[in-house]
């Protein structure tokens, strides 16, 4: 199943607007930017940084549904098949229709399917499937394997049983459930994307599960590295169930003080792409200077993501403050008590 990735903390128009600007595509690993059109200084706490610029970042969720019309209509033609086992010619229909169920909200029904699955012999599902590229139609050998993966329908199964089991709070057997598709039925990604968005997924529902147990330590340990690249409400309610207000807004102030930076004395070398997809393509290369920089963050150490840099900028310290305090995360914390959304 496609992830579907949403921001319900932006506003339509203001997406529509970004995107009506022509935005250019630039070759360094780096999140949008957009300017507030909100003026929240009479409602953020002091601690905030005046006129803050928020970044667009994804919403870290991996429990959303995503219905189609094709959905009502497969369940219409195989409902038939609830209450039934699995056989060589209706494997995948059987599967797919659970995927369905799941999609349109009827989980008692996914549940069964997804538990028959996982306890049937049968060879189709038992099987792991290679596949030699994700790119459709794909006929070139490629002797690296790039792009190629393997699936498994239990793996499947247990990662939907998850999340049933999640909307269900019942985070022990869900924490079961996702151990089987990891460490059980294994499937694996030699594509760097869709190995990172396998990761991403399975750390979602670690976390989920960890937060549903009260292991909020453990959600902490898995989650921060990432913290500053998207919308993370799990981490969030882990730090606010292990910190007091007082305690979160010292950690910031301290992990503020703790960047410590290292910046190149050679340049690098990206690239801006204008105009893509039209007659007037034009790809120029930019130059600029970078380098690293870690922080102490609630007693564990973080590298921060560097922040995009124009042509001919050179990376400063203030840069990565700047990144830190515009991340959801940095605001979702800093604005207690007021529990602000953005």
């Amino acid at each position: 199943m496609a992830m579907k990735i949403k921001s319900c903390h932006t506003k339509p128009f203001l997406l529509l607007c970004l995107l009506a600007g022509g935005l250019s595509l630039y070759g360094q690993d780096s999140s949008a930017y957009f300017k507030s059109i909100y003026n929240l200084d009479s409602l953020l706490s002091p601690f905030v940084i005046q006129n803050v610029h928020f970044r667009f970042q994804p919403e870290f969720n991996y429990l959303d549904r995503d219905p189609q019309p094709e959905d009502q209509r497969r369940y219409k033609k195989y409902r038939h098949l609830i209450g039934q086992q699995p056989t060589k010619k209706n494997y995948k229909n059987y599967s797919m229709l659970a995927a369905s169920l799941w999609n349109l909200g009827k989980l008692r029904e996914a549940e069964q399917l997804y538990l028959t699955i996982l306890g049937a012999d049968l060879k189709n599902y038992d099987s792991t499937y290679y596949h030699s590229s994700d790119v459709p139609d794909d006929t070139v050998v490629n002797s690296y394997g790039y792009g190629s993966y393997t699936s498994s329908y239990k793996n499947n199964a247990a990662v939907y049983m998850t999340k049933i089991c999640l909307e269900q709070k019942q985070y022990a057997r869900a924490l079961q459930f996702l151990e089987a598709a990891v460490k059980k039925y294994t499937v694996y990604f030699t594509c760097g994307t869709g190995r990172r968005t396998q990761q991403e997924k399975y750390y979602f529902l670690y976390g989920a599960c960890y937060n549903g147990l009260k292991r909020y330590n453990e959600t902490i340990d898995l989650l921060l590295p990432s913290c500053m690249e998207r919308d993370d409400q799990l981490i969030i309610t882990a730090i606010r169930e292990t910190y007091s207000p007082e305690a979160i807004r010292n950690e910031l102030q301290l992990a503020e003080a703790s960047i410590v930076c290292s910046f190149d004395s050679l340049p690098s070398y990206g690239f801006i792409t204008m105009n893509r997809g039209t007659a007037d393509e034009k790809t120029d290369t930019i130059t600029y200077y970078s380098g690293s920089a870690t922080m102490r963050l609630f007693g564990r150490e973080l590298q921060l993501p560097v922040p995009y840099l124009h042509n001919g900028e050179r990376l400063e310290r203030y840069m990565f403050v700047k990144y830190f305090k515009e991340s959801h995360f940095y605001i979702s914390l800093a604005s207690e008590p007021y529990l602000i959304r953005l």
